[in-house]
C-alpha cells in the first residue's frame, strides 16, 4: 500500500477510535511505512495515533519519526506524562505566582 493512501486509511481510523483496525494497519504495513505516512499528518494527528496504541507500539513508530516529532512526542511514551501537544496555561501560573 502506497503511504499516502495508508495515511488516508489512518486518518479515518482514528477519527472512528478504531485500535484494533489501527493496529492491523500498523502491524500489516510495519513501522516505517506507518510512521512515515503519518507525517503527513498534523503534530495532534500523529500524538491522537499514537495514543490509541500500546506503549510498545508507540514506541516501535515513534523511532521512525523524524527527530524533531520524536522529541516532541517522547512524553507520549512515558506513562503518567501530561500531554505534550497541550501548553501550561499562563492563567494557571500568574494565579499561582499571587498565592
Amino acid at each position: 500500500m502506497h503511504y499516502k493512501i495508508l495515511y488516508i486509511t489512518q486518518r479515518r481510523l482514528i477519527g472512528e477510535r478504531n485500535v484494533a483496525a489501527l493496529r492491523s494497519q500498523l502491524l500489516a504495513h510495519g513501522a516505517p511505512l506507518f510512521a512515515r505516512a503519518l507525517v503527513l499528518g498534523s503534530e495532534r494527528v500523529i500524538a491522537d495515533a499514537l495514543s490509541l496504541l500500546p506503549i510498545t507500539e508507540r514506541i516501535r513508530v515513534l523511532r521512525h519519526l523524524p527527530a524533531p516529532l520524536r522529541a516532541a512526542l517522547q512524553p507520549l511514551c512515558t506513562r503518567g506524562s501530561p500531554h505534550p501537544l497541550r501548553p501550561a496555561s499562563p492563567f494557571v501560573t500568574a494565579g499561582a505566582q499571587h498565592a
